[in-house]
């Protein structure tokens, strides 16, 4: 409790974004299908385990972190306790760790406790041999992991069009975001 506390009154110390993000370019990206493991242990393809699951919200961040990855986690968890609340667009969650060094999923799954996700909400790492091809595929580099710029990717693996946000949103306008999202298959 006193986590999410912290987490809220950072968010609210958070800068924001200006104006309106439902309004930026959607790019297309296509990263490769390498094995992902989550903070349960499961193995499968990044794309295969995301290709039929709707919009995604993908964020970045390490469990080593002491900067922004608790505000970008944060922000991902007044997302899922929006939708929990309005039970309306199914949307997934991703957090990826850009750190295959030290996330193992024991190291996931103490973090995720923390903020205690739903079921669509999946915290991923791919390990030393696939987390450099699929940032790569996801158009996002860094010049170190400590100094990372919060990033979001909303869109879907169907089309793979997605819109890329770099700062901190709003939960609402990610979530306006990914309703926009058209279904798989539509034009």
């Amino acid at each position: 409790m006193i986590r999410r506390s912290v987490l809220m009154l950072s968010l609210a110390a958070a800068p924001c974004l200006a104006g309106d993000v439902t309004d930026v370019p959607a790019e297309t990206l296509v990263p490769p299908d390498l094995p992902v493991t989550d903070a349960t242990g499961h193995s499968e393809g990044f794309v295969t385990r995301l290709k039929q699951r709707g919009p995604v919200i993908v964020s970045f961040f390490y469990t080593g972190c002491e900067s922004l990855c608790d505000v970008t986690n944060g922000i991902l968890y007044g997302v899922d306790q929006t939708l929990l609340e309005e039970d309306g667009t199914p949307v997934t969650l991703v957090s990826f760790s850009i750190d295959p060094f030290n996330d193992s999923p024991e190291a996931l799954r103490k973090t995720a406790d923390h903020f205690t996700p739903s079921d669509n909400w999946l915290w991923l790492t791919a390990g030393l041999r696939g987390t450099d091809p699929l940032m790569e595929g996801m158009g996002v580099a860094f010049d170190s992991i400590q100094s990372h710029d919060p990033m979001f990717l909303v869109g879907d693996f169907c089309s793979f069009r997605f819109t890329r946000i770099v700062g901190l949103p709003e939960p609402e306008q990610l979530i306006a975001l990914a309703q926009k999202v058209p279904e798989c298959g539509a034009g």
